[in-house]
């Protein structure tokens, strides 16, 4: 049994998405609840902010709750809403058929006498599931709450892994769950760039995702490309994607392309104004210098001559791809092995969404990932933001 199963937290994941959800912010209101709290209020203070818990009042304690509905005659002075999931964006406009009014938790201060001074309610997504501004703000008005704050799990793991706490229970149940967060729900944007119509309402969300997969061997970390489109007709976002990529797998397919185009790409070339821009300019034109097709000695190439720069069999068997849809799109996509799409929906960046995106990306950082594949710059920036 390895150090995942062991964990007091683990769960398969084969249960239901609600049901996940909920355990996840039931360990947090339970390893809160179950040590000091002097931990509650250095994850408050992480996560918060300031003015929220600022208060003349004294704090005895706190009182938690798991699976909350508003209340006509509500026993705190002040609430506050927390949104907690990996992905800090909320992506999900439209309402939510599910209006409940059910909360995940709670976590209020008390007076000697008794009082709640203030209320945290916490709503949380976990997994790829994203935060939608419509409950959230559903949930302000509902709890009669002040304000909303969004947090990622990765800033709850590093409250957690940062705390100094002597040997006893409370250290034992604050490392558990920091490993569980780890292993669990450690996934999450490390770049984003946002197109919005003449409104200014986002019309495309494009983002690099990171997270942490326990099982690889070697370096633990795999990364995704997606978009978020609008869908005008229907109100709502619909998610392109690429495959998550192992950081084994990611070297093997972009070290095909050759490391200076790599550079000037995801680097960038001095322009006329002397700035240094990410551009697929670079790979286009390499690419139509004898940049297409397999590389050297690639036996199993699937993807077609005239499209595809890169392309690996990966860890699962398929063949992620680069290709350069209409010869100046970048697209991720992925085939089978009967060279069928294994991605139906695959995310791909024009020039301009391509420079946008990697741009948010600091320079060292798209040093390391495109050029060096020096992976771990990129976890400590997720980790420690």
């Amino acid at each position: 049994m390895d150090s995942r199963t062991r964990n007091i937290f683990f769960q398969p994941r084969y249960e239901s998405d609600a049901q996940y959800e909920q355990n996840v912010v039931k360990h947090l209101v339970t390893v809160l609840e179950r040590t000091d709290d002097s931990i509650t209020e250095s994850v408050l203070t992480d996560l918060l902010p300031k003015f929220w818990t600022a208060t003349d009042e004294e704090i005895m304690g706190y009182v938690y709750d798991i699976e909350v509905y508003p209340s006509d005659n509500p026993d705190y002075d002040e609430a506050y809403i927390l949104g907690l999931s990996n992905y800090r964006t909320q992506i999900e406009e439209v309402e939510s058929e599910e209006k409940d009014g059910r909360a995940d938790g709670q976590i209020s201060a008390i007076t000697p006498k008794g009082d709640q001074v203030f209320s945290i309610i916490i709503e949380a997504k976990t997994g790829s599931e994203t935060l939608s501004s419509e409950q959230l703000n559903r949930y302000k008005q509902q709890f009669e709450a002040l304000e909303i704050a969004t947090a990622e799990w990765a800033d709850v793991y590093s409250s957690f892994a940062d705390l100094e706490v002597e040997e006893g229970m409370n250290d034992f149940l604050v490392d558990q769950y920091a490993e569980f967060l780890l292993n669990e729900e450690m996934e999450g944007v490390i770049a984003e760039s946002t197109i919005t119509d003449s409104d200014d309402n986002n019309k495309q969300v494009n983002q690099i995702l990171i997270r942490y997969e326990p099982d690889l061997e070697g370096e633990p970390y795999a990364f995704r490309f997606l978009s978020w489109y609008r869908d005008s007709a229907n109100d709502d976002f619909v998610l392109y994607y690429s495959a998550w990529l192992s950081a084994d797998d990611f070297r093997h397919l972009f070290s095909q392309v050759e490391r200076h185009i790599r550079r000037e790409t995801f680097i960038g070339v001095e322009n006329d104004e002397g700035d240094i821009e990410p551009s697929l300019d670079p790979l286009i034109e390499w690419a139509k210098n004898g940049g297409y097709g397999p590389s050297e000695g690639q036996e199993d190439f699937q993807g077609s001559h005239q499209a595809v720069v890169a392309e690996i069999k990966d860890r699962n068997g398929h063949y992620p791809e680069l290709r350069l849809k209409g010869g100046d799109a970048l697209r991720f996509s992925r085939m089978t092995e009967n060279n069928s799409a294994n991605i139906q929906k695959p995310t791909h960046y024009t020039r301009d969404e391509f420079a946008k995106l990697m741009s948010e990306l600091d320079r060292d950082l798209r040093e390391s990932m495109f050029v060096e594949f020096d992976f771990e710059p990129l976890w400590n920036e997720f980790t420690g933001r």
